[in-house]
């Protein structure tokens, strides 16, 4: 008797243990940059020099749990830039939605920004890394570094 409650008391916690282990994380935050920095092109030393720039940058950053798979949960994750109603898809690096690593990071791209965020501390950078490399002394666009802070909104 004693062996079959036992039996049924754990049988009857499983379930419950297996749906809180997957319980995902999902979630939306409001990003700010705070400081901003980068390249420019100096037009009267024909250099390349370091500068600040102003903060602009302002999305929300939405993710979505998807799947678990053996390396993780993945997730589908947008940004919405402020104001705007353009959703751009944030894309993984290696696999095939976006996942937090081993240090609780959420790694992505669109197609001009790299994105790197820590929710836990509400931070984030993010990297433009075009302009320089197309070999034009210009500074119609330039490779600029931002970061700044994440709250959470929904």
């Amino acid at each position: 008797m004693f062996l079959r409650t036992l039996f049924w008391s754990f049988a009857a916690l499983v379930p419950a243990t297996a749906s809180l282990a997957q319980q995902p994380n999902e979630g939306a935050y409001y990003c700010a940059a705070e400081s901003s920095g980068g390249i420019v092109y100096n037009e009267r030393t024909k250099k390349w020099e370091g500068t600040n720039f102003r903060p602009f940058s302002k999305f929300t950053l939405k993710f979505k749990y998807v799947r678990t798979t053996p390396n993780g949960d993945e997730y589908a994750v947008t940004i919405t830039p402020d104001g705007k109603n353009d959703v751009l898809q944030c894309y993984p690096y290696r696999t095939q939605f976006p996942q937090f690593d081993e240090f609780g990071y959420l790694i992505c791209r669109t197609d001009f920004f790299n994105y790197k965020f820590n929710l836990k501390a509400g931070r984030f950078v993010e990297a433009y890394l075009m302009g320089y490399i197309n070999g034009r002394d210009t500074n119609e666009d330039t490779p600029m570094l931002s970061a700044g802070t994440c709250t959470k909104v929904q």
